[in-house]
């Protein structure tokens, strides 16, 4: 016999549930989602009584009007996020036998968002202008430039991740800032934790074009700033944005870089396998399809090579 519940009771187990398995960002995202998306919608409905019908259309909503502050949609991001939730916590409810076999086949849009990246004489601009700066912020950069490592990695890289001898440096940490959860006056906190994902802890060569500029100082200083203290994302991406507007370029994000790097290991030859592990991906189709812009140059390059 089946167990009636109210959804946004089965939602609270779930999470406690999680809390046990998950990563504290991932925690709190599941959290976030739920108290300001989900919930408000469903309120006191009971499991039993939601069809699948209703949640696609809370989804295609989401599409269309579902910021909180009333300026439109919802990233793709978000939205894959919102209904991960959904699904897990519904396959949740089915083994707790509070609802019977749920149709779980929903739709969303596909993510036609494409990454803006700067061209070949603008990057080289910018790296020309973090050369000359040389300060340890630019260094940093850099190093996002000729790794494609992401920005809550370089925040958590310390000295001491760098092997010298060996010429590589290690990433097995990542430091964001997350929703606070509980009693406080504070909204939101600094948390560094192990990598996105088990292939994202990984030990990279250090390229023998950036080991000039790799200056390390006390050990267990951060990297990105020389100091005992680190510095936030959301700070590295302000400094960007200054450099970028200085230097007149496009107002690309810093993770482009990442992608820019991608797709010039590519035009460059390196072997998928062997990329997809610098950059701490799963497998190399997850590298070809997130990450890799051919240039239409390289493509004409691509073509001229063949012959009737």
């Amino acid at each position: 016999m089946l167990k009636r519940k109210k959804y946004s009771e089965i939602l609270d187990e779930w999470l406690i549930y999680q809390k046990k398995y998950v990563k504290e960002s991932t925690y709190t995202t599941y959290f976030s989602h739920i108290e300001k998306h989900i919930k408000p919608f469903f309120k006191e409905k009971k499991i039993n009584n939601i069809t699948h019908e209703e949640i696609q259309g809370f989804l295609d909503n989401k599409i269309k009007n579902g910021r909180l502050d009333n300026t439109g949609g919802l990233s793709n991001k978000t939205e894959k996020d919102i209904l991960n939730v959904i699904k897990l916590s519904i396959k949740y409810a089915m083994e707790k036998n509070y609802v019977k076999d749920f149709n779980l086949n929903f739709k969303i849009r596909p993510n036609k968002k494409k990454v803006t990246l700067l061209n070949q004489n603008e990057l080289n601009i910018l790296i020309d202008y973090l050369k000359r700066k040389n300060d340890s912020y630019c260094r940093g950069i850099l190093l996002i430039v000729c790794s494609g490592i992401r920005i809550g990695e370089i925040c958590a890289l310390k000295n001491e991740d760098f092997d010298l001898c060996e010429k590589k440096f290690l990433i097995s940490k990542t430091l964001q800032r997350v929703q606070y959860i509980g009693n406080s006056k504070k909204k939101t906190k600094i948390i560094i934790q192990s990598t996105k994902t088990l292939n994202s802890t990984r030990t990279i060569p250090i390229p023998i074009s950036y080991y000039d500029y790799l200056k390390i100082e006390k050990n267990d200083n951060y990297f990105l700033t020389q100091t005992s203290k680190y510095m936030e994302p959301r700070t590295v991406r302000y400094k960007f944005k200054k450099i970028l507007k200085e230097l007149n370029l496009p107002n690309v994000t810093v993770h482009s870089l990442r992608h820019s790097f991608a797709s010039q290991c590519i035009e460059l030859g390196f072997d998928y396998n062997c990329l997809s592990e610098i950059l701490g991906h799963s497998s190399p189709s997850t590298t070809m399809n997130i990450y890799v812009h051919s240039k239409q140059d390289f493509k004409k390059k691509c073509m001229d090579k063949f012959t009737l």
